[in-house]
């Protein structure tokens, strides 16, 4: 048998690990300090939930891990974290809301796979459901913008809204019937060279004349697309943005934030404010991390007459590793590796002492040779090594030596707190 891992999933050894937790738990502290409390779903979902909100030839639909189980029932693996969330606030009637959630797990798509893109990988997600005002946004853009600077990213926020897109489209005097692929295609303005997305454009009977008036007004800045003679959603769009730059001014974020008016976020399902996280140093050119506003999903999915607005973000685990494991130092987890010379006891004694302490001890626990011991803390970024021998344990008095500085000290067990501490 040929050992090899499913194209798109990786196994991520103890060095990578490290870094993958550290980045999950900068990641749920933020979550937490703003208020967001922990929620886990089930990975395996029957398959009309999964599918509940797109179209028969939605291209996500081709990404569902698909499967059927003995009892013959049709299930498949979640692509997100949105669908899970929406079936918990159905089916408890009893939360409060508003209601803060945040979630950390796995989903599974069977898509292309990229830099930062794999089939099995985690979504870091924050959603709130039961309010409807960009004061929201506004601190979910603050949020990401200091929790990836925690993480040590300086990102850029792109930012747009979804009424006013499809205000600019009715403007541009194209069927309301087409707004949504027309909104797909304005999407890949970026990635597209014009004369292709004006055939896809006329693929899809859309007149000269409105194409000419589509690329000229997705041209133009917020400011002077509010000069113009607005139909409804164009207003609704441009207001709601004017007041987000408000708020993002107020924080004194605004001059990381970049107003794109072409930016859809693909999904149909969004209503409102979208934004996407792009690292300004461009290790990875795609987005790290992205939301927005979704009013209808929840409300479409209870069906009770009442509304259900809801706005959320997702931060990409994998492309943050990407950006942080270009840089990894490598350090180990272990802070202190003892080495017992015949005093095995002892050594556990006072390796116990100082894990309650809060200190990481590993003891060798095989005859290893002296310089053996010191090449292993080495290759292992381990910073302290203790030699325990009779002379220690019958003193009181422990050398420990910095690997890094390539000092030695000989303390006792007062002092070595104290060293240690510092």
């Amino acid at each position: 048998m040929k050992l090899l891992n499913v194209k798109g999933t990786f196994d991520y050894l103890p060095k990578e690990m490290i870094l993958r937790n550290k980045i999950i738990s900068v990641l749920r502290n933020n979550f937490e300090k703003y208020g967001y409390l922990p929620l886990e779903t089930a990975k395996l979902n029957y398959f009309d939930l999964l599918s509940y909100k797109y179209s028969d030839d939605a291209e996500i639909l081709n990404e569902i891990y698909r499967l059927t189980d003995q009892g013959e029932r049709d299930l498949g693996l979640r692509y997100d974290l949105t669908v899970p969330f929406c079936k918990v606030v159905a089916m408890n009637k009893n939360l409060s809301l508003p209601f803060r959630r945040y979630e950390i797990g796995q989903v599974f798509r069977n898509g292309p796979v990229k830099l930062g893109r794999t089939r099995e990988f985690y979504q870091c997600d924050v959603d709130v459901v039961g309010i409807d005002n960009r004061y929201i946004e506004a601190e979910q853009i603050l949020m990401a913008i200091n929790t990836y600077k925690e993480l040590g990213i300086d990102i850029i926020v792109k930012y747009n809204n979804r009424k006013l897109m499809s205000g600019l489209i009715l403007y541009s005097e194209i069927p309301e019937d087409k707004i949504d692929k027309v909104i797909g295609i304005i999407d890949k303005i970026d990635k597209v060279d014009r004369k292709d997305l004006v055939s896809m454009l006329k693929d899809i009977n859309i007149s000269d004349d409105s194409i000419n008036k589509l690329f000229d007004l997705f041209k133009m800045n917020l400011d002077d697309l509010n000069k113009l003679d607005k139909n409804d959603l164009m207003t609704e769009g441009i207001n709601e943005l004017l007041e987000l730059n408000d708020y993002l001014k107020e924080l004194n974020i605004l001059d990381k934030c970049d107003f794109i008016s072409t930016l859809a976020r693909g999904l149909s399902i969004y209503t409102g404010v979208v934004f996407e996280f792009y690292d300004r140093q461009k290790r990875i050119t795609s987005a790290i991390g992205a939301g927005g506003r979704y009013n209808k999903i929840i409300t479409n999915f209870i069906n009770d007459g009442n509304s259900y607005p809801a706005v959320g973000l997702s931060f990409g685990l994998e492309p943050i590793f990407v950006i942080l494991n270009m840089e990894n130092e490598n350090n180990s987890l272990i802070d202190i590796y003892m080495v017992p010379l015949d005093t095995k006891i002892d050594t556990l004694k006072l390796a116990t002492n100082l894990r309650n302490n809060g200190y990481k001890v590993l003891i060798e626990m095989n005859k290893k040779k002296i310089g053996k011991c010191f090449e292993y803390a080495e290759r292992e970024k381990i910073k302290y090594v203790m030699i325990i021998g009779e002379n220690e344990v019958n003193s009181g008095i422990y050398k420990i030596k910095d690997m890094n500085k390539k000092e030695e000290h000989s303390l006792n067990y007062a002092d070595l707190l104290k060293y240690l501490g510092e």
